[in-house]
């Protein structure tokens, strides 16, 4: 390639780069007048609301809501945001004993279950690094929930009512199952992993 050709090449990116400027300019100032078009705008604030469903068992909800404030720019009566009577179902609150089989869940990941993991790797003959490890162990950490729900749940089948309070020996039983389950996994986990696949 001649100077000539190489300068010819230059002055034309130039050319296309300095299109290309502009248009992100323009793009800029119209980002820039919408953002000073929303800030002008009234707002409405709400404050914190808090709900306690813990002993409400509500199944299905019917009706028309009616919404007291109509957003700006909205237009239209409170009559236009009512809803169609059809079935809404409403979540079951989450049991009682849910949160302190968590905290246990979560206090074992943290804790205990890491020295589970390394003796395991001892017995396989495998050697995995601290980042895998935590990987192996927070993915473990987002199905702990729902190993939870289905023990609280076989515990319903079984006939069995919460109290309205803490009851440890439920509690320490699921939290023993749900170690087993985690436990079992870790170990499957270790025993099928491919030669070559752990960390170093």
């Amino acid at each position: 390639m001649s100077i000539y050709e190489y300068f010819v090449q230059l002055h034309r990116y130039l050319l296309w780069q300095t299109k290309k400027i502009r248009a992100l300019e323009r793009r800029l100032r119209s980002l820039e007048a919408r953002l000073r078009e929303m800030e002008a705008q009234p707002r409405t604030s709400i404050e914190r609301i808090e709900y306690k469903f813990d002993q409400l068992k509500v199944e299905t909800l019917e009706g028309t809501l009616n919404i007291g404030i109509a957003p700006p720019g909205a237009g239209g009566a409170i009559e236009d945001f009512a809803v169609e009577p059809v079935k809404t179902i409403i979540p079951k609150p989450e049991p009682v004993l849910m949160r302190p089989i968590q905290e246990k869940v979560a206090a074992y990941l943290n804790g205990e279950a890491s020295e589970t993991l390394k003796r395991l790797e001892q017995q396989y003959g495998r050697r995995l690094d601290d980042t895998y490890r935590q990987f192996i162990l927070q993915d473990i950490a987002r199905q702990t929930d729902e190993r939870i729900h289905f023990y609280l749940q076989e515990k319903a089948n079984q006939g069995y009512v919460p109290p309205g309070d803490r009851d440890e020996t439920v509690e320490n039983e699921i939290f023993q199952k749900v170690k087993a389950d985690i436990e079992q996994s870790l170990d499957a986990f270790l025993k099928h992993l491919p030669s070559g696949e752990e960390s170093t």
